[in-house]
């Protein structure tokens, strides 16, 4: 780890906050790749699963997800 006693918490910090704000100017757009121009057209089968299903069944899955363990809490809990 480096040892720097002179400098204080906040100035690191600060240091590090405005390295990470510099990083993004990095990421450019790669030429000969096609970019996307317009809005997504949802006829499209892959994008309607992309785009709506997908998202819309992580959404429902996370919430399933959260009732099973907060009934296995409530079950440790009546347990004790």
């Amino acid at each position: 780890m480096i040892c720097t006693p002179h400098l204080k918490p906040s100035l690191v910090l600060t240091g590090l906050l405005s390295l990470l704000a510099y990083a993004p100017s990095f990421a450019q757009m790669q030429p000969n790749i096609p970019q996307p121009r317009g809005p997504v057209d949802l006829s499209d089968t892959s994008n309607l699963i992309i785009f709506i299903i997908l998202p819309a069944l992580v959404i429902v899955l996370y919430f399933f997800w959260r009732r099973a363990i907060k009934k296995r809490k409530a079950e440790r809990e009546q347990e004790e």
